[in-house]
């Protein structure tokens, strides 16, 4: 019946427990810092894609209403346009209330290159954001398999010390009776107790940070409960390979962000002195202008005329006039009292910064890479002490339980191994995961974790 029992809770966790691949493929779906890294990403596409139709000018719908306090014509004209009118400015409307629609188009012919470079800008940081964005996938993997591991070795740890307090209980329970029959005094049964509430105490303290542990986990998965985890296979073994591996710093994604960065500055200096070349723009507009008009025009009957007396236009009768144009303009800044001086020697200074950043760069990922190597490098030599201690410890608390049980050993000396062996295996379990965490760690500033 009890193996029944255990057999439908195990099947039960298995269900549902979480396997570390899965907990990064849920937080590479749900994360909200990685999904704004996404909007991010397609933001400055789009103001790429701005920049870039800039270049081809715009078309602009035009539409106006205007009331004048005097008469004015539909259209500009010239005294010769009106005394060559074969009726003069008889057949020539106007209107106070002038209404225009048109069509305008604008575009830069020269600016000092100051829009190619608008948009090279734009292409660049748009090509950044999608680094960033893959670097933000690559750190929150490496956060979930942190976190995880963590996870694990606590757990792992929480199930020896529990193992661990039941046989201080068992000793303890043992002590009792052996002190009713009069071979164990009060002082081994307050012994016994003390450590056997230490332990309990250290079930505790490990159970509540592997609550915190779940809680932050569950924060990068978008708030998703996690479950149970599924134990992950770790073979702790020296890799000639990834500890002493060489790497070609300039192929990775972070250091690629930093040369990004300098072509951002190096175009943003060339757009700056756009400043000192003059701006040519080209514009054309084509529109129509109505109105009704102010006043009846007669010619009149003391005119020599052929159409004397007659009306041409009557009050309120609407015209219209076509009215269209074409031009260059330039401008050319002359004196603007160090304004362009002063930006461009920021853009310098941002130049030089940019490149500052690349070393800088560079050397950390170099020292960070070797920590990371000795790090497994150190977690292996610690992992075989520890075992080595572990299995020493185990042969002697065997022998010294022996010797307790026989009463050549004071209970003080058996806790105390008991103690020595619970915190060698306390270490060497904390071993095996460092040497999982420096290898996801190595992974990470590979940017190897999202392969």
């Amino acid at each position: 019946m009890k193996k029944v029992f255990f057999l439908a809770v195990f099947s039960f966790i298995s269900l549902n427990a979480i396997t570390l691949q899965e907990s990064i493929s849920f937080a590479l779906k749900h994360n909200n810092a990685l999904k704004q890294a996404d909007i991010f990403v397609e933001r400055s596409k789009s103001v790429r894609d701005s920049k870039k139709a800039q270049n081809f000018g715009r078309v602009d719908l035009l539409s106006s209403y205007d009331h004048y306090n005097n008469a004015r014509t539909l259209a500009p004209l010239t005294p010769m346009s009106i005394v060559g009118s074969p009726d003069g400015a008889y057949t020539i409307p106007t209107t106070k209330d002038m209404f225009s629609v048109g069509v305008t188009y604008n575009v830069v012919l020269f600016d000092g290159f100051a829009q190619q470079n608008s948009y090279k800008i734009s292409d660049l940081q748009y090509k950044n954001a999608a680094i960033k964005s893959h670097l933000g996938r690559e750190e929150l993997i490496y956060n979930v398999r942190n976190l995880y591991i963590s996870l694990l070795a606590l757990e792992e740890q929480l199930e020896a010390q529990k193992l661990y307090t039941d046989a201080q209980i068992r000793l303890l329970d043992r002590i009792k009776k052996e002190k009713d029959l009069g071979s164990k005094s009060k002082l081994d049964i307050l012994r016994a107790k003390n450590s056997v509430q230490e332990s309990r105490t250290k079930v505790v303290s490990i159970d509540a940070n592997i609550d915190i542990i779940k809680a932050t986990l569950s924060a990068l998965m978008g708030d998703k409960k996690f479950d149970n985890t599924t134990p992950l296979d770790i073979s702790v073994e020296d890799n000639e390979e990834i500890v002493n591996s060489s790497l070609d710093i300039t192929s990775l994604d972070r250091y690629k962000a930093t040369e990004l960065n300098i072509n951002v500055t190096k175009r943003k200096q060339e757009q700056v002195k756009s400043n000192y070349y003059p701006h040519i723009d080209f514009n054309a507009y084509y529109g129509q202008n109505f109105g009704p008009n102010d006043t009846t025009n007669t010619v009149p009957s003391t005119s020599n005329a052929p159409t004397a007396g007659e009306t041409l236009i009557e009050n309120g009768d609407w015209n219209n006039a076509d009215n269209w144009q074409v031009g260059i303009h330039l401008k050319w800044n002359l004196v603007d009292f160090g304004q362009t001086s002063a930006l461009t020697q920021e853009a310098e200074l941002a130049y030089i910064q940019a490149k500052l950043d690349r070393e800088d760069t560079k050397i950390q990922l170099n020292k960070n890479v070797v920590i990371a190597q000795n790090k497994i490098k150190l977690a292996i030599a610690q992992y075989d002490n520890f075992k080595s201690q572990y299995m020493l410890l185990d042969e002697t608390q065997k022998i010294e339980k022996v010797r307790y049980d026989n009463d050549t050993l004071a209970l003080t000396d058996l806790l105390d191994t008991s103690a020595k062996k619970e915190l060698m295996y306390a270490q060497m379990i904390n071993a095996k995961y460092t040497y999982q965490r420096a290898k996801f760690y190595l992974d990470y500033l590979l940017e190897k974790g999202d392969k």
